[in-house]
């Protein structure tokens, strides 16, 4: 996946977050607003150093912490990036690299902060 789409899709959760800042949520500090912007930050400042697939999981995570606050619903998180998608010239590519057996695919675990 190319920087310029990834970088699309964080903006789009950040912008998307930003709207809703008068979110009152009672979720655990790990899903709330503020903290989806710091981990939207934290995805553009890492990049060049992530892999795709550890980008893919974060910005998993925020769409499924705006389901949580009722920012989207489920049919919203599964369109929010096709606009990106179709500007940067890869729609429908989602974490499809697990399936070439050509290539490997390592999964990253644990403590990431």
């Amino acid at each position: 996946m190319n920087q310029d789409l990834m970088y699309a899709m964080i903006e789009r959760c950040r912008d998307m977050i930003r709207n809703h800042a008068d979110v009152a949520s009672t979720q655990p500090e790990p899903l709330r607003p503020d903290h989806l912007i710091a981990m939207c930050d934290r995805l553009v400042e890492s990049l060049d150093e992530w892999s795709n697939a550890k980008m893919n999981r974060w910005i998993g995570f925020i769409q499924c912490a705006m389901i949580a606050n009722r920012m989207i619903e489920l049919e919203d998180a599964k369109a929010m990036f096709d606009r990106a998608k179709t500007a940067f010239g890869e729609p429908g590519r989602d974490l499809i690299d697990h399936l070439d057996p050509d290539s490997s695919f390592n999964f990253d675990l644990g403590g990431e902060g």
